[in-house]
């Protein structure tokens, strides 16, 4: 019942009016000067509240929050001036994160989970990932330096804050396992195994291998600095035994039917070896193994749209979008091929290596 509910939302929901994130259509063309010193006053108010929020985070006022705080403990905690803290503290409150009464600061009910040590550092990683990520394109394209060759940051807070989002989102992504016929059977089971491509800081690895403990993990990062970064976070994590870093690219995968779980993230590779790199993992997977495919570039108009596919091309994989990405695996070979409900940033494609293929 899980499965077929699942199946609705997701294959035939764009045909049932079930449509998640609906592209928005093109947008009035602005006329007017005013209209352009308008939207980039509002730039301005969001840069400066992402980083305004990335402060919070960086200087531990989060983090503090676990208990009610008066302005002047703030101050002493964090090492910013009292009236800093005020107007920081006010701005948590105008996102509704934060209230303050009988002079104390309190954490609202949704901000409370964040200001735990683990979850300071995600609430951390999420900010710092994309302002770091967007400065060094910022400078690279006012410099003339700008090269469309992947995601080749070597910058160790970049690479351990965008492994810390992705073991964030492996973590919240669990619990929807179930949907998918058999696998967290064949996760919990022992033998379990799971081949993380791209594996960078080894977050997914990381977070998978904690939720399943009969799951191993063959993680593939050819990058020397996340490749080191990630091995570094998989022994701190006491996971040394279990989760194999291979410096290796995936389109040079000979493993064959060994992994009942491979997590493809395309948005990373160019158009040249998607072919190849479906037609791998398909050999890897197990039959009736999954493979879960972000998404990342989407079609559309709208501001949000336009950044996902400027971030894609940047990151190495051109423009694909899920319809872009559909005819690779098919020809590979998987069946079903169903989009994951949700109208997140990132969509996901769930494919499987057919179980009666091997009896054709």
């Amino acid at each position: 019942m899980l499965w077929h509910a699942y199946a609705l939302l997701s294959h035939g929901g764009d045909r049932i009016g079930l449509r998640h994130g609906r592209a928005a259509g093109r947008p009035r063309l602005r006329r007017r000067p005013d209209d352009v010193l308008r939207t980039l006053e509002g730039i301005d108010t969001a840069v400066w509240t992402a980083n305004a929020l990335a402060a919070c985070a960086e200087t531990g006022l989060i983090e503090a929050l676990a208990q009610p705080q008066t302005l002047g403990r703030l101050s002493v905690r964090t090492g910013l001036p009292e009236d800093s803290v005020r107007i920081l503290a006010g701005l948590l409150a105008s996102l509704g994160f934060a209230w303050e009464e009988d002079g104390r600061v309190h954490a609202a009910p949704a901000l409370a989970p964040f200001t735990t040590p683990d979850g300071a550092a995600t609430f951390r990683a999420a900010l710092r990932a994309p302002l770091l990520q967007a400065e060094a394109f910022r400078a690279r394209a006012a410099t003339g330096t700008l090269a469309l060759d992947g995601w080749t940051h070597t910058d160790a807070a970049i690479i351990d804050a965008q492994g810390l989002l992705t073991r964030l989102w492996a973590e919240r992504a669990i619990p929807k396992l179930r949907f998918l016929p058999g696998l967290t059977a064949r996760l919990s089971a022992p033998g379990a195994a799971l081949l993380d491509v791209g594996a960078g800081a080894a977050g997914l690895s990381i977070a998978l291998c904690g939720a399943f403990p009969h799951l191993s993990a063959a993680a593939l990062e050819p990058a020397p600095q996340p490749a080191a970064i990630g091995e570094a976070r998989i022994a701190e994590a006491g996971l040394a035994a279990r989760v194999a870093l291979r410096r290796q690219r995936v389109e040079h995968l000979e493993d064959e039917a060994a992994f009942d779980l491979a997590f493809l993230p395309q948005m990373f590779l160019p158009d040249a070896i998607m072919p190849e790199t479906a037609r791998r993992v398909f050999r890897a997977l197990r039959p009736g193994g999954w493979v879960l495919v972000a998404v990342l570039a989407r079609r559309g108009h709208d501001v949000p749209s336009a950044i996902s596919r400027l971030k894609n091309l940047l990151w190495g994989g051109n423009v694909r979008d899920a319809d872009a990405v559909r005819p690779s695996l098919a020809e590979a070979g998987f069946s079903p091929i169903i989009r994951a409900p949700g109208g997140g940033a990132f969509r996901m494609l769930c494919a499987r290596r057919p179980i009666l293929r091997e009896a054709s």
